[in-house]
C-alpha cells in the first residue's frame, strides 16, 4: 500500500511528543483523526510502530528505525517550503525572454532594467535575433515578436497578444535633396526610384515595408542588403540609400539621420506581438513583469 507523506509527520509528531493526545495537540489535529493516521500507516507497512506505555507511547523496532526517514521527510518539506517563499517573494527563480533585435534594443532593455533593480535575485536570459522554431517556442518565458505567429504554431500552453504599435518612417542623410527641401513625407513611388537599403530578411521591418509596397502594386527595389539596426544607419548615413526604422527606435537613439513619413498622410504603421503563457501557467517572475511591463 502507498504511504503517505503526512502519514508520516504525524508519525512523527506522536514519536517526538511521545503521545498520541500530546502529538494530536501540536499538530492542531483532534485524536480520533491522529489514530487514524496511524493505524493507516501501520497498515500499510504491516507491523506496528509503538505499543502504549502508562500516558504515553512506547516505540518498536521498526518505529525507531522509521523515525529517521520521517525526520529527513520534514526537513526536505520544510526546504521546499523555504524554497517557495523565495520564489513567491522573488529573491530566487528566472525569466527567460526572447525578442527580435529591434524589439529588444529599442523597446525592452528600459523595462528590464527596471525589473532587474526591484528584484536583482532573479535570473534575467535574453535571447535576440530570430526567434526560435516553433518546437522550442515553449522553452522560454515570454516572446516578443515583430509580426503575428500562427495559432497552430503557437504551444498549447501559450497565448498571443498585440502589444503595442508604431510607426515606420523612411530614413535617409541630412543632406539628401528631400531633406534640404524641407519635405515631410514621400510617396512609394518616389522612394523606389531611389536605391534602398534593406534589412536582412527575416527582419519584421522590411517584410512590413515590402507588404506595403506591394499594396500599392509596385514592386520593391533591392540594391543593398545590411544585416542588424548599427549596419542600417551606418549605411545610411554613409549615403548608399534610403532605409527603413521605427520611430521609437529614432527617439531613443541620436542617428545622424532624418526621416520622412511614408504612405502619408496617415503613416505606415506596424503592430508588435507578446507571447506568454496563460495565466494558470506564469511563474510569479512572469506576472510581475508582465505588471511592470503594462503599467508603463
Amino acid at each position: 500500500m502507498k504511504i503517505h507523506a503526512e502519514e508520516l509527520l504525524t508519525f512523527l509528531a506522536v514519536a517526538e511528543a511521545e503521545g498520541v493526545g500530546r502529538g494530536a495537540r501540536m499538530l492542531q489535529r483532534s485524536q480520533p483523526a491522529v489514530s487514524e493516521r496511524l493505524r493507516a500507516l501501520q497498515l500499510s507497512l504491516g507491523e506496528p510502530l509503538y505499543q502504549r506505555s502508562g500516558r504515553g507511547i512506547k516505540l518498536t523496532a521498526a518505529g525507531e528505525s522509521l523515525l529517521p526517514y520521517a525526520r529527513r521527510l520534514r526537513e526536505s518539506l520544510e526546504e521546499v517550503e523555504s524554497w517557495s517563499a523565495r520564489r513567491q517573494n522573488l529573491q530566487e527563480g528566472s525569466l527567460r525572454i526572447a525578442a527580435t533585435n529591434t524589439v529588444a534594443n529599442y523597446f525592452l532593455m528600459e523595462h528590464l532594467a527596471r525589473f532587474r533593480s526591484a528584484y536583482p535575485s532573479i535570473q534575467l536570459q535574453l535571447k535576440t535575433g530570430p526567434l526560435p522554431d516553433a518546437l522550442s517556442l515553449g522553452s522560454w518565458d515570454l516572446l516578443f515578436t515583430e509580426e503575428q505567429i500562427a495559432a497552430d504554431h503557437l504551444p498549447q500552453h501559450m497565448e498571443q497578444e498585440a502589444w503595442r504599435e508604431d510607426e515606420l518612417v523612411a530614413i535617409l542623410p541630412r543632406d539628401h535633396p528631400w531633406v534640404q527641401e524641407g519635405r515631410q513625407s514621400a510617396r512609394w513611388e518616389e522612394i523606389l526610384q531611389q536605391p534602398i537599403v534593406w534589412r536582412e530578411a527575416h527582419s519584421g521591418i522590411r517584410r512590413r515595408v515590402e507588404a506595403a509596397i506591394a499594396h500599392a502594386g509596385l514592386c520593391a527595389r533591392y540594391s543593398v542588403e545590411v544585416t542588424g539596426v548599427e549596419a542600417l544607419r551606418d549605411a545610411v548615413a554613409a549615403g548608399l540609400g534610403i532605409g527603413f526604422a521605427s520611430v521609437e527606435a529614432l527617439d531613443k537613439v541620436r542617428w545622424p539621420l532624418a526621416s520622412l513619413r511614408l504612405e502619408p498622410p496617415r503613416g505606415l504603421f506596424w503592430t508588435l506581438f507578446l507571447i506568454r503563457p496563460q495565466r494558470d501557467f506564469q511563474s510569479r517572475a512572469v506576472r510581475v513583469f508582465l505588471q511592470l511591463l503594462f503599467s508603463h
